[in-house]
């Protein structure tokens, strides 16, 4: 159920772009050794992993134990075909440019949000303990793209991240339509 929302909302994202008037700032590519430093940082290793094919930096944007876990029948999870999941929803008519931060939100009390009842569902999904998530946030980009026509073309999406024992991963990606005070 999970991966199937996650799949519509990468599909929506490349569907619903838009042509960009005016060139906005695009920030630096992140690197498997700096994506893990922020929330913002991992967020845009995702898109950036899954939009240029970068396996590595995708499988860096989640923790050890959610990559290591043995179920009761000795399976872990496939790194590779989630990757591959996600990459066969890229239109390859479009070159992935970069993203930028537009907003995040701290997913706390402050914001609206009831964090506890988070922190549980991330342990549960990502086989840690609840007292390792130390803090959340919803992270807003905006996806750069260029088509075959040169034309520039923007996108924004949320997504959902997490910070456990001082690093950031991924949780899941967000509804564009969600509540997002700035």
């Amino acid at each position: 159920m999970i991966k199937k929302t996650v799949c519509a909302v990468i599909a929506s994202v490349i569907t619903a772009l838009s042509v960009a008037g005016c060139g906005g700032q695009i920030d630096e590519f992140v690197t498997v050794s700096n994506v893990n430093q922020s929330s913002v940082n991992v967020a845009e290793g995702f898109f950036q992993a899954v939009f240029t094919g970068d396996e590595e930096l995708f499988a860096a944007c989640y923790p050890d134990s959610f990559k290591s876990f043995t179920d009761d029948e000795g399976n872990t999870v496939d790194m590779h075909e989630v990757f591959e999941e996600y990459c066969t929803l890229s239109d390859p008519d479009y070159t992935y440019l970069g993203a930028s931060l537009s907003a995040y939100n701290d997913y706390d009390a402050d914001h609206g949000y009831d964090f506890p009842p988070l922190a549980e569902d991330i342990a549960a999904l990502h086989h840690t303990s609840v007292e390792l998530i130390e803090a959340a946030q919803i992270v807003k980009l905006r996806l750069n793209f260029q088509n075959a026509d040169n034309e520039r073309l923007t996108t924004e999406i949320y997504i959902l991240v997490y910070k456990s024992e001082a690093a950031w991963y991924v949780f899941e990606l967000q509804n564009s339509d969600a509540e997002f005070a700035v």
